[in-house]
């Protein structure tokens, strides 16, 4: 239990996040610091545009601390397509919602963990994802897309000059990111990673040929590729696993529909909502882990499949390759840079289980470095830090 206190002083925190209702790696991250500076001994509240389902919350992460006090705009956001126009709409909400906070002055330090969408007003912000201002970097991101993130990006230089924040990024690929994208100083703090709740694993021996696929089901997930992948891979099963959300439904049509074209319907999964329980027993099954999304900041799922013995297969740009697996091919995983060398790598690992089993024997290793409790130790520095740069003002 940590008993680290910032100045033996208990401090007022709030922490902002745009919605918890859709469970990913920004929202552990959301929940592993309420966790850090509640047992700290800081008073926290939680801020978000729409109010918490914890239930869903706890079913889909196996983690809710809950913060001592909420507040939230609405009880319930309507129903609407993941688009680049609600996307800023949300945000925009969200933006309004934490200058209004920040101006009342109720609280000691205010830290945004949605960086990635906003990274200023607040006293801190991290960086979950890649940021909204710099998507225009991505030789991926299609125009429309470009044009946006251009024009908010002259909006939010003028708010660093205004309210700047202590920037907090998830990997040393996003610092990159935003130092050629705003030229920004950043601190490294590796997301949290609980290897506790997936620890009982770490000895299992038999294996099935089954590869496991964490995602949300969204279009910029790139999961269309997973029964490309599937049409060349000799033998195994794919499994998609993932919450569900607004644009859910038209991600799992599209995966059908392809699946079944490639005729490799009997051989895709695709399971939606499920409990982390359910999620651990195919961590326990699987023998690969694929990621499917480019251009991913880090990737707390590989961290996780790492721990529980699973050979991780990532895209060769993003988080989960340089981070992760630190650009070693075949050291702690591999990572691949088409469809052609994804299926050749993942036939090789169901195929050959000495291999396999080297690799994932050094990869839990390397899991262990990303340990939450690595993670709730360097956020309180960085709060402290902060609040003693605020007092001395």
């Amino acid at each position: 239990m940590i008993s680290y206190r910032i100045s033996d002083i208990s401090l007022k925190v709030l922490i902002a996040h745009i919605s918890l209702n859709t469970p990913g790696g920004g929202e552990l991250v959301c929940l592993s610091m309420i966790k850090a500076l509640s047992m700290a001994g800081h008073e926290v509240t939680l801020a978000t545009v729409d109010k918490t389902d914890w239930q869903k919350v706890k079913k889909s992460l196996s983690h809710a601390y809950t913060p001592i006090k909420e507040i939230y705009i609405f009880s319930k956001l309507p129903e609407m397509r993941l688009t680049i126009l609600n996307s800023f709409l949300l945000t925009g909400i969200f933006l309004l919602e934490l200058i209004l906070l920040k101006f009342l002055r109720k609280w000691d330090i205010v830290v945004n963990t949605c960086g990635e969408k906003l990274d200023s007003i607040a006293d801190i912000a991290y960086i979950n994802g890649f940021p909204v201002r710099c998507a225009f970097f991505l030789p991926n991101a299609k125009p429309i897309r470009q044009c946006y993130s251009i024009l908010y990006n002259l909006l939010l230089k003028v708010l660093d000059k205004t309210s700047p924040s202590v920037i907090v990024v998830n990997s040393k690929f996003s610092y990159r990111a935003i130092n050629a994208c705003f030229k920004k100083k950043a601190i490294l703090v590796y997301p949290p990673v609980n290897l506790h709740r997936i620890c009982d694993l770490i000895n299992v021996k038999k294996r099935n040929n089954v590869v496991l696929v964490y995602s949300q089901y969204t279009l910029t997930q790139n999961l269309q590729i997973v029964p490309k992948i599937a049409k060349y891979v000799q033998k195994g099963d794919f499994v998609i696993f993932g919450p569900y959300g607004a644009e859910s439904s038209k991600t799992i049509n599209t995966l059908y529909r392809t699946a079944n074209n490639l005729l490799v319907r009997k051989r895709v999964n695709i399971l939606v909502d499920q409990p982390f329980q359910k999620f651990k027993d195919l961590l326990f099954e699987a023998k690969v882990f694929l990621r499917t999304l480019p251009y991913e900041p880090f990737g707390i799922s590989v961290v996780e499949a790492m721990a529980a013995g699973c050979v991780p297969v990532v895209p060769r740009c993003g988080g989960p390759w340089f981070d992760i697996l630190d650009c070693k091919q075949g050291v702690y995983g591999f990572s691949y840079g088409s469809i052609g060398e994804a299926a050749d790598i993942i036939d090789r690992l169901l195929e050959d289980d000495v291999l396999r089993e080297c690799v994932a024997s050094r990869a839990r290793e390397r899991a262990l470095m990303f340990d939450s409790s690595i993670f709730e130790k360097k956020i309180l520095d960085v709060v402290d830090k902060v609040y003693r740069l605020k007092f001395a003002r």
